[in-house]
């Protein structure tokens, strides 16, 4: 059991694991956003929807998968009887570390392949509508997609939603506070791995084509670059990643439903995250999300103290600091917190060799082998 520390009536270890947790996910989600719309110019609006399908995905399938490995009776219908399945599932698991791991591992990997289908399928009109259209419709897909899980029940029951299976049951089994620090490590290590893969992008020759790209298509196909093939590429990836992202938050609720994930939290929101760090900056993403969400967890735990001095309902209050946040941001500081900078492409002290040797030719010369003439 985690310890309890108490200051001014909130309890900071439990709220210090809360904001981490969900700072991990919006990091990962952002940074996702910022190599479409930062590096490659890819106006996202519909990121729910690749959150959304890596969690369906993954709660289903991985339940499912449990079940015919445990050989649990799912009377063919698996979400009709899931709350007769999932006891079952939960109460093998929790002896059962290495089956536990291997169905989170199953289900991140069905969420990174159905995140990375849907990111195809959007590359298409992602490659022939511009900014404004392409954002439009991926809202709008964005929303469609949300009234098809909550209309086709087979997948995650519909409206009702299902629960999933605790793979983190295992560790001290469901002992409060210690499966969320569990569960903290892995989105941690998640989102760091997902931080150092989109620097190493971003600093490679790849990066640096999706900047041309963004910047001007007919200069950068006058290189040569095929533009189509490169932001098909991007979206693909960054869905596949998103779609992970649903599936941790999935195994780390325990359930999942239609209603879940909304376009404003996992669009609106991290669309925010990135203004306000800064588009083309990982380092500044990481510094917006986490200011956003300190900023959010602190507002929910105080915002009922606020009642009797404004003339709203207090759950709206988040919504209008948000937004005031954000026009603030637009007016004083339109690059964000930290703003796009010129990636080095070689290390600093390679970079000061080359420069000391082209202020001081003379001794760099002296320093080459003699040439022998003939």
């Amino acid at each position: 059991m985690v310890p309890i520390i108490q200051l001014f009536g909130i309890d900071v270890v439990r709220f210090s694991i809360d904001l981490l947790t969900l700072y991990s996910l919006f990091l990962v989600v952002s940074l996702t956003l910022n190599l479409e719309a930062g590096y490659a110019g890819i106006p996202n609006f519909g990121k729910v929807m690749f959150v959304a399908a890596g969690a369906a995905a993954a709660g289903s399938a991985s339940g499912q998968l449990a079940a015919f490995v445990l050989m649990i009776n799912t009377h063919g219908n698996y979400t009709g009887y899931i709350y007769q399945v999932i006891p079952q599932i939960d109460a093998a698991l929790t002896h059962n570390p290495g089956l536990s791991i291997g169905i989170l591992l199953f289900g991140m990997l069905v969420a990174a392949v159905v995140g990375a289908v849907l990111g195809f399928a959007a590359s298409f009109p992602a490659i022939r509508l511009r900014e404004d259209y392409l954002g439009m419709l991926l809202l709008a897909a964005a929303q469609f997609f949300q009234i098809i899980l909550s209309g086709y029940e087979p997948i995650i029951g519909g409206t009702q939603g299902i629960e999933v299976p605790n793979v983190f049951g295992w560790f001290f089994g469901d002992e409060i506070g210690v499966r969320d620090v569990v569960v903290l490590l892995v989105l941690g290590a998640f989102a760091l791995l997902v931080f150092v893969y989109c620097e190493k992008v971003v600093r490679s020759p790849l990066g640096r084509t999706l900047r041309a790209i963004r910047d001007s298509e007919l200069a950068s196909r006058s290189l040569g670059k095929n533009d189509v093939a490169i932001r098909r590429k991007v979206i693909v990836v960054a869905s596949a990643i998103s779609g992970m992202a649903g599936a941790l938050l999935t195994f780390y609720l325990g359930s999942v439903g239609a209603e879940t994930w909304t376009r404003v939290t996992w669009t609106f929101w991290i669309w925010v995250i990135l203004i306000l760090g800064g588009a083309a900056n990982n380092a500044g993403v990481a510094l917006g999300a986490f200011s956003f969400t300190l900023l959010l967890k602190a507002v929910d735990q105080v915002k009922f103290n606020f009642q009797p001095f404004i003339p709203v309902d207090v759950n709206w209050l988040e919504y209008i600091m948000f937004a005031a946040l954000l026009i603030g941001i637009l007016v004083v500081r339109p690059d964000g917190i930290l703003p796009e900078k010129p990636t080095l492409t070689l290390p600093r002290s390679v970079l000061g060799h080359i420069m000391e040797s082209s202020v001081n030719p003379v001794d760099d010369e002296k320093s080459q082998p003699a040439k022998q003439t003939i």
